[in-house]
């Protein structure tokens, strides 16, 4: 309870600086739907009316006002919650050079807005997902039973409105392991996740996003091999890492990231970093105002050299599925993203672990 309260109060704490911060600026707004820009009247931002009549929305999304072109439009653009399920498959140092796990992953992430600071872009996420993995069984000290993951995340963000440059936001990730690696272990790891994202035009936008490490999970392990117990001692944490991205939009409103990056030189027990290359892409694609199709992959390049330890300590993950937007805003988008939350759930991408084991003698 200590560690959740200490994490919300710098959340809270973050949040209060940078909503300072931009209370000093006088040109920023929010806009309400579309493209239509806050009027200024009597010194009350107020958003434009709509200039034609909704007769296209979808009457199963309830709506004051409509884009334009769009077949559904929601009363707030912050409000709003989306589900995705999934394949997908990782590889990590806690699966030795031994398999990768492939498995199928589900989840939703939603968004609020923050009451008045709304119309400055303001909205907290709360996300969650959860995987099962290798369902024949696995290599590793319970080869039985698969494994399986949860990611949760929450924090605030701010997305710029049409017209302005700037969106950025900050997130706590947890992740909750059952059956994990080879050692089988069940770690509960957490880390700090944030992104600042520049757009240059209405189709593209760079970008640093990274993660900070936060506590470290420690288990003894117990097997038998040759008639020879062996006990070992487990230990687990998040890799610190940064990357610097560019966001690119289509004209079809498909979304895609391009990243590259690194990690920090502080492995468990080591001096040098786990990966001198941080690789990975994403995309998601619109079928209709419901539906899009998303795909990603990322590629761990060991610091080791090729061999059996660069075996051991490359990693990777790739991902590919569909979301359903249950705001019907699947195309809704600009370079800022669509409506709702603006970071993704954590993932075996956004989350990278390293691992180190003691043997006692």
């Amino acid at each position: 309870m200590k560690t959740f309260v200490r994490h919300a109060m710098t959340l809270l704490t973050a949040f209060a600086a940078c909503q300072a911060g931009l209370a000093m600026a006088e040109d920023y707004y929010w806009v309400g739907s579309g493209d239509k820009p806050a009027a200024s009247a009597s010194d009350q931002k107020v958003a434009a009316p709509a200039q034609q009549a909704c007769a296209a929305c979808d009457p199963a999304c309830a709506s004051d006002s409509c884009d334009l072109g769009n077949a559904c439009c929601e009363r707030d653009p912050l409000l709003a919650i989306n589900g995705f399920v999934g394949f997908d498959s990782f590889k990590g140092i806690s699966d030795f050079a031994l398999q990768s796990n492939f498995g199928a992953v589900a989840g939703f992430n939603a968004s609020v807005p923050l009451f008045s600071l709304a119309e400055r872009g303001f909205g907290w996420q709360v996300g969650v997902s959860h995987g099962v993995y290798d369902w024949d069984g696995r290599v590793g000290l319970n080869d039985g039973s698969g494994q399986q993951q949860t990611f949760v995340t929450t924090g605030f963000f701010r997305k710029a409105a049409v017209g302005e440059k700037l969106s950025f936001g900050l997130v706590y990730d947890w992740m909750f392991n059952e059956n994990w690696g080879v050692a089988s272990t069940s770690p509960t790891l957490g880390q700090w996740r944030g992104q600042v994202e520049y757009a240059v035009s209405e189709s593209n936008s760079f970008g640093l996003r990274g993660a900070l490490r936060d506590n470290t999970a420690r288990e003894g392990v117990e097997a038998t091999f040759d008639d020879t117990e062996i006990a070992a001692l487990i230990s687990n944490r998040a890799i610190s890492h940064a990357e610097f991205f560019w966001h690119h939009q289509f004209e079809s409103k498909a979304d895609s990231f391009l990243w590259i990056g690194g990690t920090q030189d502080d492995r468990l027990n080591e001096d040098e970093s786990l990966c001198n290359i941080v690789l990975g892409a994403s995309i998601e694609a619109p079928l209709s105002e419901r539906l899009a199709l998303y795909g990603a992959g990322e590629y761990l390049h060991p610091t080791s050299t090729a061999g059996v330890v660069g075996s051991v300590e490359e990693g990777f993950n790739v991902s590919a599925g569909i979301v359903w937007y249950f705001g019907c805003h699947a195309k809704d988008r600009s370079i800022h993203g669509t409506y709702g939350p603006y970071m993704p759930v954590a993932n075996n991408s956004t989350f990278l672990v390293d691992q180190s084991i003691y043997v006692a003698p």
